[in-house]
């Protein structure tokens, strides 16, 4: 049996999904063997909370022993030696990278070294310059303005800890159509997080607004009230309300939806 444990990686703080023929107890740390080599994780979601599980292709290898804390102390203290030397290097070669991070797995097979760069990067000598400095296998990536976020984390404008940083696992599309779905302004700018992208809770209810909306007249569509006919011009989903123009009357009246289903 596959089981779909929620974890969060020692040096992310987003939710990942990894496989499992075993249930473990929440705040249980773990050896998982990702893409990258084995690492550190902790059991944040436990299996039986899971709703609906998601393809992985990161396995729990075992229990996280005292040695796997040793030696991901170890590489932390190696990083924090290192990571100095990596960001000189980058600027001795002028190459308009910032580097966000460096992570070890618990083996040291490779290191991987995250950065943002505004365009393309032509890195190949500083590849041989990193081989020979760190002396293992070496893998830039460069990451978009969403990933950076996710690094960094921080405050979304809800107050809370941004979502993306917490616990998305990946990245949900986001489009203006959702926007529109809203009723939000497409010109005020709040609609952007930090990475200065639309923001991922707006896909979170766009299910709901759909379906919603659904049960609304369109914009324009002529309804018949017990004072005349009136011309759609606005309307809430919340509270579920619609405006109606009249040609007699100044402004427009608000009704709502269950009396303009009755009347109309």
């Amino acid at each position: 049996m596959t089981v779909i444990l929620g974890v969060k990686y020692q040096n992310k703080g987003s939710l990942s999904l990894v496989q499992t023929d075993k249930t473990y107890v929440k705040d249980t740390w773990l050896v998982v063997d990702t893409e990258k080599g084995a690492d550190l994780a902790k059991v944040v979601v436990e299996a039986e909370q899971l709703t609906h599980s998601f393809p992985t292709t990161e396995q729990v290898l075992r229990l996280a022993t005292s040695e796997d804390f040793k030696q991901a102390e170890q590489n932390k203290s190696r990083i924090e030696k290192e990571l100095p030397l990596v960001k000189q290097l980058v600027s001795d070669h002028q190459l308009g990278m910032k580097i966000i991070d460096m992570a070890y797995p618990l083996d040291c097979s490779q290191v991987l070294i995250t950065f943002t760069a505004e365009k393309r990067v032509d890195f190949r000598q500083l590849l041989r310059e990193l081989a020979a400095l760190l002396k293992t296998r070496i893998e830039l990536r460069q990451l978009t303005n969403r990933e950076e976020s996710k690094v960094y984390g921080g405050l979304g404008p809800c107050g809370r800890p941004l979502c993306c940083s917490t616990f998305l696992g990946e990245f949900p599309p986001v489009s203006i159509k959702m926007a529109k779905n809203q009723h939000l302004s497409l010109n005020s700018g709040k609609m952007n997080g930090h990475c200065g992208r639309l923001m991922c809770c707006l896909s979170f209810e766009d299910d709901f607004y759909q379906e919603a909306r659904d049960k609304f007249p369109d914009y324009g569509e002529k309804i018949k009230t017990d004072i005349g006919v009136g011309e759609v011009v606005g309307m809430d989903i919340l509270s579920e309300t619609v405006q109606l123009k009249f040609e007699d009357r100044q402004g427009s009246l608000t009704y709502s939806l269950e009396d303009i289903i009755v009347n109309g």
